[in-house]
């Protein structure tokens, strides 16, 4: 190919080109995997040193599985819907012979004998699966840094955070490091960072993608947590929608019930026919004019365009029981994970307190060594959250509600999490307040697609979640792709990228 070629491939399209453009590209052969590769490198190169979002590099092992999949199409092989694709992969998953270290120094030297089963089909579909990404200390954080890798800066403005746990993802995907990523969300980590970047992610339907080989939990485990899940980040909804496929390609969805698929959504949505639901503020969570205008906005547009708008429907359960039991349930599943001591003195602390205490640090200890007794009735609890759901649902398609309640703040690391504090309409509101708008969705297991809507008066990108019925994974990507067309909303690369166009 000629130097002309390589220059647009290489450069200008990789700062907005989406894995479909790209994947149609290499089928064409059009561009090369190989360049590719050599345009994915050359923006590290020019864009890491300053987000520090690439951790670690296997480049002989890519530069032979590139040149190997260039060969075989040479051949006439197709090897799967990624053929030749290269990729990075947030540093939670296990990777063959690539060191995994979730952030923790103790697991430094961590170099997995066995690939994590996304990574794992990943690869069966041909993906190039040959660098990590930044994450906090065992995914433990709304913003990403750790004692082994350091801070990952956000490319709209590098002395705001990334978002976390899926910082470092979310950044690869923006800068053209990559254009698709697998994240994982128990807390806000695929759609907050993909919403402070400017991209697209899928938190998924719980137990719909395995969490086989990703840390948290301990290396080696086979089982996955109460409320965790797996799913892509990029730069449309149709890079979602072919990830998801692959993720659910495994012949065993939904639990492991062979032959299980999910459900398909093969008719395009017209924004016209959609049933809406707005919850773009709450008393537990406020949400910064900033960012609760952008979707007030949105939802008015929307309206304009046909749909169906309802800001007053919600599930018939007070919003404090709704995050109440998410946090029992999220602490709860979260507390195997600590030290032996830490486990003991919590036993003390939520003993030794009345239970009726509202202290923080009280409430964190009591879930967190929540008795199995007390486990059962949060969720009979989240059993009645998902019949509320449900019958939302049976008058909408689906509810758009903030990712979080502010755009990218400044980082803040020195501060413990229990005293950080998120700056709400010039006011300082808790940073825990990340964690009731993630738990819309998780709490009750349902999927949410976060999509960007547009930028603050500072130039910040904010994005809004789309939550669905539960198995609506596909439905809400094809919504998803409508809302964003209606909006004329898609991915714009971050000024960083400039660095990349030359």
């Amino acid at each position: 190919m000629g130097d002309r070629y390589s220059f647009v491939v290489t450069t200008l399209d990789l700062a907005t080109a989406t894995t479909l453009q790209l994947l149609i590209a290499l089928e064409r052969r059009e561009v090369s995997s190989v360049e590719l590769l050599d345009g994915m490198l050359s923006n590290i190169a020019l864009m890491n040193p300053a987000v520090n979002a690439v951790v670690a590099m296997d480049m002989e092992r890519a530069r032979a599985e590139a040149t190997a999949a260039d060969n075989s199409r040479t051949a006439g092989d197709h090897c799967g819907p990624l053929h030749g694709l290269p990729m990075t992969i947030k540093d939670c998953y296990e990777t063959l012979d690539l060191v995994t270290t979730a952030g923790a120094p103790e697991l430094s030297d961590h170099v997995p004998t066995r690939d994590a089963d996304v990574v794992r089909l990943l690869r069966r579909a041909g993906a190039i699966v040959w660098a990590k990404t930044n994450v906090p200390y065992y995914a433990g954080d709304h913003q990403t840094y750790n004692d082994v890798y350091g801070i990952t800066n956000n490319p709209w403005d590098l002395t705001r955070t990334s978002g976390g746990s899926s910082g470092g993802a979310a950044v690869a995907v923006a800068c053209g490091f990559t254009t698709a990523e697998i994240g994982s969300d128990i807390g806000n980590s695929i759609r907050q960072p993909a919403g402070l970047n400017g991209i697209f992610g899928l938190k998924t339907t719980y137990g719909l993608v395995s969490g086989r080989g990703h840390i948290p939990g301990p290396t080696g485990s086979l089982t996955s947590s109460d409320l965790g899940v797996f799913g892509p980040l990029g730069r449309s909804c149709g890079d979602l929608r072919i990830l998801l496929e692959v993720l659910t390609n495994s012949g065993s969805a939904f639990g492991g019930m062979p032959g299980a698929e999910l459900p398909r959504f093969e008719q395009q949505p017209d924004v016209a026919d959609l049933r809406i639901g707005v919850w773009s503020d709450d008393a537990i969570a406020p949400v910064d004019s900033s960012v609760k205008g952008l979707i007030e906005d949105a939802a008015r547009q929307l309206s304009n365009e046909g749909a169906e708008v309802d800001s007053e429907i919600r599930p018939a359960i007070a919003s404090s029981d709704l995050h109440r039991n998410y946090m029992q349930l999220l602490n709860s599943t979260l507390s195997p994970q600590l030290p032996g001591d830490m486990w003991e003195k919590l036993v003390t602390k939520a003993g030794g307190n009345s239970e009726h205490s509202d202290n923080d640090g009280v409430m964190f200890a009591r879930n967190s060594v929540l008795s199995h007794r007390d486990w059962l009735a949060a969720n009979e609890r989240r059993a009645i959250a998902q019949q509320a759901w449900a019958d939302v649902f049976e008058s909408i398609d689906v509810m758009i509600a903030p990712i979080q309640p502010v755009a990218a703040f400044l980082h803040d690391t020195e501060r413990s999490y229990g005293k950080r504090t998120l700056d709400v309409n010039g006011s300082d509101a808790p940073y825990r307040g990340i964690l009731f708008w993630a738990g819309l969705a998780t709490m009750p297991h349902l999927p949410s697609v976060a999509i960007p809507i547009g930028q603050t008066a500072d130039g910040l990108p904010v994005g809004m979640q789309l939550i669905g019925p539960k198995w609506s994974d596909h439905k809400i990507l094809s919504i998803g792709e409508e809302i964003s067309s209606a909006l004329g909303q898609h991915f714009i690369p971050p000024p960083l990228a400039a660095l990349s166009i030359k």
